[in-house]
């Protein structure tokens, strides 16, 4: 079932019970993620970034707005809107965006009609992009597990951001971090949430997503096989797949990303800093 703003009263009652949660790191840069700390008050926070409900997490007796910053997002002043419980006065917190430089990747894909689809393909993925529009407007009131755990076991390649050229013709930057491990590793879920949406994809082979609530999901694509169902409750560390190498790829890797308010971020921010 997919929940939308507003907050209600009852995502206040799991607030004052929860207790602190790992937070992601900050990057305050296209792509990356702010972390607001908002002015402490005995209300339920409801702030928004361009329309859009942010994350809010309490931290001890504080909360703290955990905001993701699109792709195409422009250097400079920001800022997240909102008020305290049922007050109407409209309160905003600024913060600054600065530029980033991602670099380009030339990938060489074999199956060509991946890179240009037929003409009878174009019913299909114009389906599915409906589909996914729907998944990324999950909304619930839930409380947050921020402490993420890596969903598997290979190389990530940190490629996040990257402007991508296939078969020579530009196409939309990568929106999440690939990770390269042979077919049949197995994929766990990163933290617990709810399985919302599930299928074999043109572009993105077998596909998975799930809902960490408030907005906050992850997709994992490209997958050998699936093993969860729309509407399954995950936990973290369970096995919902395997790794593959269907849809449009070069060879067997799982695609994950990771989104805040609708917009995919970089999930590497969700993860321990490397010492």
């Amino acid at each position: 079932m997919h929940y939308f703003p507003l907050f209600s009263s009852f995502l206040f009652l799991l607030l004052q019970v929860s207790t602190s949660f790992a937070l992601p790191q900050q990057s305050l840069v296209p792509g990356g993620i702010a972390v607001i700390e908002l002015d402490r008050s005995d209300k339920l926070p409801n702030f928004k970034f361009k329309g859009k409900p942010v994350l809010i997490s309490q931290q001890g007796d504080n909360y703290v707005a955990i905001v993701g910053l699109p792709l195409s997002l422009k250097p400079g002043e920001h800022f997240i809107d909102g008020h305290w419980g049922k007050e109407k006065s409209l309160q905003k917190k600024f913060f600054q965006v600065k530029d980033k430089k991602y670099t380009t990747q030339k990938i060489e894909i074999k199956d060509k009609r991946k890179v240009n689809p037929y003409a009878e393909d174009m019913d299909r993925i114009l389906k599915e992009k409906k589909r996914k529009q729907k998944a990324r407007k999950t909304y619930d009131s839930a409380t947050v597990d921020l402490d993420f755990k890596l969903p598997a076991t290979g190389i990530m390649t940190g490629s996040y951001g990257r402007r991508r050229v296939f078969n020579g013709q530009a196409r939309r930057p990568h929106s999440g971090m690939d990770i390269a491990a042979d077919t049949g590793t197995p994929v766990f879920a990163p933290a617990d949430g709810t399985v919302i949406e599930r299928g074999d994809f043109f572009f993105s082979g077998n596909v998975v997503y799930i809902h960490h609530g408030q907005g906050l999901m992850t997709l994992f694509a490209h997958m050998n096989s699936i093993a969860v169902n729309i509407g399954d409750r995950v936990r973290k560390g369970q096995v919902i797949g395997e790794v593959g190498a269907t849809g449009r790829v070069t060879g067997p890797h799982l695609h994950w990303s990771l989104g805040l308010n609708q917009t995919w971020v970089d999930p590497a921010l969700f993860l321990p800093k490397a010492e």
